[in-house]
C-alpha cells in the first residue's frame, strides 16, 4: 500500500509540471482579466518620457570631411629626388627628412585628439563659456567676480560628449564632427577644429625647421671642409623649400573635402519616438508582470499540491506500520 502511494504521488508531479507548460489559457485569461494594467502602465511610461523628454534639448551636429595631406615631402628637395651629381649621405637624409613614421596616418589622427591639441582648442576659442554659460558675461566678454572653470571636467565631456573623430576604412577619409545645443556653434567647431589643427601642426614644423636652420648655420660657420659645407648648404636650402611649403601651403595637414554645415535636424532621437517608445516599454514590462505572477502563483500551488500529497502518503505509511 505505501509503495502504491508513493508511486502515485510521484507520477502527480509529471502531470502537474505538464499542466503548467502546456495550459496557456489561464496566462490569456490573467490577462484580459487584467487588461487596465498594461494600459495604465503606459500611459505612466509615457508620461514619465515625455518628462524626460522635454526636459532635455536637442542636440545637434555637424562635421567636416578632411583627408591627411603627407607633409613629409619637403617640396621636390628631398634628398632622393634631386639630380645633383653630388652624393647625399644618409646624415642628410635623415637630417632632411625628419623622424619618418611608417603609420604616418595614425600620428596625425592620434595629434588630432590629443589632450595637447584639444586643450589648445579648448582655450583659443575659449569653449568653456558654453559649458558654464550661466557664469560668462557675454557683454563684459569675462567671468563672473571669484569664477573658474573647471577645465579637466570640460575636457573630458568635450572628449566624451561633444567631439567626434570617425575614419571610413574604405576611403581613409576622416569625418570632424560636433554635437551640441546650438547648430550654429556645432558647425563653427568642426570648422574650427580643423583650421587650428592645421595651424597647430604648422607652427611645429616651423619651429623645427628654425631649430634645424640655426643649428646649420653655427656648423656652417665652424667648418672649413668644402665636401662639409656644401652638405650644409643642401641641408640649409631643403629646410628652407619645408618653410615655404608650411607656410604657403594654408590647408597644411589635413585637406578639407567638405567643410561643415549648419544641421537643420537633431542628432539625437525625437521627443515624439521617445514618448512612443516609453509607452511600449511600460506596456511591456506591465504583461511581463502580470505573466511572471500567474506562473509564480501557479508554481506555489503545485508545490503546496506536492506536499499535500506528501502528507497523505506519510499518514497512510504511519497507519499501515501501526496495523
Amino acid at each position: 500500500m505505501t509503495t502504491h502511494n508513493v508511486s502515485r504521488s510521484e507520477q502527480s508531479i509529471p502531470e502537474t509540471t505538464a499542466a503548467i507548460q502546456l495550459d496557456l489559457m489561464v496566462y490569456v485569461l490573467a490577462l484580459i482579466k487584467l487588461w487596465w494594467l498594461p494600459l495604465a502602465a503606459a500611459l505612466l511610461s509615457a508620461a514619465l518620457t515625455g518628462f524626460w523628454a522635454y526636459s532635455k534639448p536637442y542636440v545637434f551636429q555637424s562635421g567636416v570631411k578632411v583627408s591627411i595631406v603627407d607633409i613629409e615631402d619637403p617640396g621636390g628637395v628631398a634628398p632622393d629626388d634631386r639630380r645633383a651629381s653630388e652624393v647625399i649621405t644618409l646624415v642628410e637624409h635623415g637630417f632632411v627628412m625628419g623622424t619618418t613614421h611608417d603609420n604616418y596616418n595614425d600620428v596625425i589622427r592620434g595629434r588630432l585628439a590629443s589632450r595637447d591639441f584639444t586643450m589648445r582648442f579648448l582655450d583659443a576659442h575659449n569653449v568653456y563659456r558654453h559649458f558654464y554659460a550661466g557664469q560668462w558675461l557675454s557683454k563684459e566678454q569675462r567671468w563672473k567676480d571669484g569664477f573658474k572653470p573647471d577645465r579637466g571636467e570640460v575636457f573630458t565631456r568635450f572628449r566624451d560628449e561633444v567631439r567626434t573623430i570617425y575614419r571610413d576604412e574604405e576611403t581613409d577619409i576622416i569625418t570632424v564632427s560636433m554635437n551640441w545645443i546650438d547648430p550654429a556653434v556645432a558647425r563653427d567647431w568642426a570648422n574650427q577644429y580643423v583650421a587650428s589643427f592645421n595651424e597647430f601642426i604648422r607652427a611645429r614644423t616651423m619651429n623645427d625647421v628654425r631649430r634645424k636652420q640655426a643649428y646649420l648655420e653655427e656648423e656652417l660657420r665652424r667648418s672649413d671642409v668644402l665636401e662639409i659645407q656644401q652638405s650644409i648648404y643642401r641641408l640649409i636650402e631643403a629646410q628652407t623649400a619645408i618653410a615655404m611649403l608650411a607656410s604657403a601651403r594654408e590647408e597644411y595637414v589635413l585637406e578639407i573635402i567638405d567643410p561643415a554645415a549648419l544641421p537643420y535636424r537633431s542628432f539625437n532621437m525625437s521627443r515624439k519616438k521617445k514618448i512612443l517608445i516609453g509607452s511600449v516599454v511600460g506596456a511591456l514590462l506591465a504583461t511581463f508582470a502580470i505573466l511572471a505572477w500567474v506562473l509564480l502563483m501557479r508554481m506555489w500551488r503545485s508545490i503546496m499540491h506536492y506536499r499535500e500529497l506528501q502528507s497523505r502518503d506519510g499518514f497512510s505509511d504511519c497507519q499501515a506500520a501501526h496495523h
